[in-house]
């Protein structure tokens, strides 16, 4: 997959130890002091490679170390498509400033297979993982999987306060950093829009009319991912933002008095289940999995489709006309449903051999250089100011107001032996697509699965403390 340039470092101090030892042989043990002197400063010349630091950023020069490492590396293989590239790139780049480590990146990390590296003792070198974004850090770091990062001298300047915390487990470094913002919005078919006289709706009222007025026209609306609790949930992350956003912002501060079943949640719970009913989804979305539901989208079956800043290329690139928006509320505010992503973030497995040589790369991962490697080639939304945006981007950024996405506010209220995340995406979302749950039932089942910090009582069960910026 990568490609590997030849080491030459092991061969040259190999050949260095021959003519030591032919030497030592034929004098019979007396060698002479000018021949010591000139082998000592070969020796020296070769070890003296390392790589200069560049101000402000993670790259650490190569420590001189004879040794050959290699570093297993699992990467996400549901994001392989736009990751591959940047990947190998970033990958070839780190090994020249390491031409000892040798990095061994293979796209076979899902959930299934940390699972079963976990219970079997077969964890990588180095695996990806989603920070505060769900339990999953959590419960490795906090059962002794991951390796603590706080003695390897991490530089976290250049990083918003809530992009350290989504690294962070009870005070302890365990992941490195996000450098970019994911976030959902709607890419419509403008060719659709332009036959039915449809625009992009500048309220709540215009946009709920303007998929009326396609499902009269025998139109699906949305395309919508029923087999898929990652992909369906990205709507519902929509509508809680509209409805939620200042209820959302105050569990993530940890405010008093605010509860999953208060008028605003059950609202946008309730959309949810009312989009589906009223056909906006069309007939089969319940059966229909990730590829039939983009499908659906670029050859022209459904009008819009609501997916994430990540997959901005594929549409850019799909050959259809695509407009993209940010569904308003009834005032019009453009609010933007926002998580931090993971495509940098990676954990070190605690039983790793080579601690100091996976720090480095996690170091490399950090740095501008690496990130901006992956920016270019994804068109992600940076966070950091040193990461230059594409300009295909910039309508991404255009939004009036931006709130946590709902399956982090759960991620930060999950019980201990509770998964929320996965209650909602995977229960609660399934059951309003399914006409099952209301609005109110299911806010108050996502209440059996969290605890309120503002309870003194339960203080001391809740996963995550403090919120993200």
């Amino acid at each position: 997959m990568e490609q590997y340039t030849d080491r030459t470092y092991n061969q040259r101090h190999r050949g260095a130890k021959e003519m030591w030892w032919s030497m030592y042989v034929s004098f019979n043990k007396r060698l002479h002091a000018a021949v010591i002197l000139l082998l000592v400063v070969v020796l020296a010349a070769g070890c003296s490679k390392v790589d200069t630091l560049r101000s402000g950023e993670q790259e650490a020069k190569p420590k001189v170390d004879s040794r050959q490492v290699q570093l297993q590396v699992w990467g996400d293989l549901g994001n392989q498509f736009a990751l591959e590239a940047s990947f190998r790139r970033i990958n070839e780049n780190f090994m020249k400033l390491h031409p000892n480590i040798r990095i061994n990146y293979k796209f076979v990390q899902t959930p299934e297979s940390l699972d079963f590296g976990v219970l079997s003792n077969e964890l990588p070198d180095i695996f990806y993982v989603q920070g505060n974004k769900t339990t999953k850090m959590r419960e490795l770091a906090l059962n002794g999987y991951l390796l603590p990062l706080d003695d390897y001298g991490f530089d976290l300047r250049r990083y918003p306060e809530g992009a350290v915390q989504y690294g962070t487990i009870e005070g302890k470094l365990y992941s490195s950093l996000p450098a970019f913002m994911d976030t959902q919005l709607v890419y419509y078919n403008e060719d659709i829009f332009k036959r039915y006289k449809l625009d992009p709706p500048r309220t709540w009222d215009e946009f709920v009319k303007l998929l009326d007025v396609l499902v009269s026209k025998g139109v699906t609306p949305i395309s919508m991912p029923g087999t898929e609790y990652k992909e369906r949930s990205w709507l519902s992350y929509v509508f809680m933002a509209l409805f939620a956003s200042e209820k959302s912002e105050a569990l993530m501060n940890d405010k008093p008095g605010v509860r999953l079943t208060d008028p605003e949640f059950v609202q946008g719970l309730q959309a949810f289940r009312d989009f589906a009913e009223k056909n906006y989804f069309g007939r089969d979305y319940v059966t229909q999995d990730r590829v039939e539901w983009q499908l659906s989208f670029t050859n022209g079956a459904a009008a819009m489709i609501v997916d994430g800043s990540w997959n901005n290329l594929l549409y850019e690139n799909s050959g259809v006309n695509v407009g993209k928006f940010y569904v308003p509320d009834s005032e019009g505010k453009r609010i933007a449903p926002i998580s931090y992503n993971n495509w940098t973030t990676y954990s070190i497995s605690r039983n790793t051999k080579y601690p100091e040589q996976a720090v480095e790369y996690l170091k490399y991962l950090n740095s501008s250089e690496a990130q901006q490697l992956l920016g270019d080639a994804t068109g992600m939304i940076p966070i950091l100011e040193d990461i230059e945006p594409q300009e295909a981007i910039q309508d991404l950024m255009n939004y009036d107001r931006a709130v946590d996405n709902f399956t982090t506010i759960m991620a930060h209220l999950s019980k201990r032996d509770m998964d929320a995340p996965a209650l909602y995406r995977q229960t609660v979302l399934a059951k309003l697509l399914t006409s099952k749950l209301n609005g109110q039932e299911a806010a108050e089942l996502l209440e059996t699965g969290i605890n309120y910090i503002d309870d003194p009582d339960k203080t001391n069960d809740v996963t995550n403390q403090g919120g993200s910026n």
